[in-house]
Parts: C-alpha cells; structure tokens; sequence
C-alpha cells in the first residue's frame, strides 16, 4: 500500500522538477516523492514488475491528452492475413472491463517508444493468440492508432493517425516451444 501511494502522488510541476520554482505548500510532497521516493529501485522495480503502477491521467494537474490504442496484422505461411483486435476497454462489457484493465496498462507501455524490449514479446504473443500449426504465423505488424483529445469546449476529432510501429518475424521454433504450454 505504502508503494501504490508514493507511484500515485502526481509528479512535480515542470518548474519544480526543473528547479526553476522551488516547491512551496503540498508541492513539497510531490518533490519529494518524486525525488526520493518513486523512482528509487525497491519501489519502481516491484510497482512495475508486478504491475500495481497507477496513474493519475484523468485528475492530474497535467490529464491525458491523447487516445490511443492498438491492433495487429497477422500475416500466415499460405500469405493470409488477419486483424487481431487488441483489447479495447470502451467497447468491452461492464464485467469485463474489471478483468482486462490489465491489458490497457499493458499497452500504455507496450504501445510506447520507451518500451521498446517489450515488443518481440508482445509481437510474438499476438502470434501464439492466432497460432494454426497447419497454416502458422510468420510475421505479426503491430500498429498504434492515436488522435488527440480536445479540450473542453472543444471540437474531437474523428480520425485516429495510424502507425506500424514495430513488425515482428515470428521465431517458429519459439512459437512451437509454446504450442506445448498452457496459454
């Protein structure tokens, strides 16, 4: 609990974090959290590992400001292609959204550049999603699709800039090792 609350206090504002203001009030806190806490190596190491990192992008001083989500294109041996939809929690049922909210935190990092290690893994466990031993995947192109949100007031746009952003050839012998595993 001690080490969700320190992930989930906000982050300083820029002028702090940069020294340019020095915090003043309850700015303290999150200077210091930030600072001594948060990105120390027990703390950061266990929240992200087990995956209890928090966010605060709808209440932040600083909110979310762009809507992202992402698919697959599997390309077969016989040179068939299909469309693997990632989860996407807006469209799934109520129930449903309490069980898979793991996969939206997933893809905040898998879907960003600064995780880039994290893409053969998750390229080749798209494979394994759509596997057919007779007809097996051979190539998995992940795509990012993003737009920004609007301000209050202001107009959303509709259409989401799409991006191939990593294109992974599927390691067959890999594959087959976790043919034999439970999913």
């Amino acid at each position: 609990m001690i080490a969700i609350t320190a992930w989930s206090i906000p982050e300083p504002r820029a002028a702090i974090k940069s020294r340019q203001v020095l915090p003043g009030g309850t700015d303290w806190i999150c200077y210091w959290d930030d600072k001594y806490v948060k990105h120390s190596a027990p703390v950061s190491d266990y929240l992200l590992v087990t995956g209890f990192w928090q966010y605060w992008d709808m209440f932040a001083p600083d909110p979310l400001r762009v809507d992202k989500w992402g698919d697959a294109q599997v390309v077969f041996r016989d040179g068939s292609t299909k469309r693997y939809a990632y989860p996407r929690m807006f469209e799934l049922p109520i129930p449903q959204k309490f069980l898979k909210e793991r996969y939206r935190k997933f893809y905040e990092r898998a879907g960003s550049d600064d995780f880039v290690y994290l893409w053969p893994s998750f390229g080749l466990r798209v494979a394994l999603l759509n596997d057919n031993p007779k007809n097996p995947p051979m190539m998995v192109k992940l795509y990012r699709h993003t737009r920004p949100i609007a301000p209050p007031g202001g107009r959303q746009r509709e259409e989401y800039t799409s991006e191939n952003f990593f294109t992974y050839v599927v390691e067959q012998k890999e594959l087959a090792r976790l043919r034999n595993q439970p999913l």
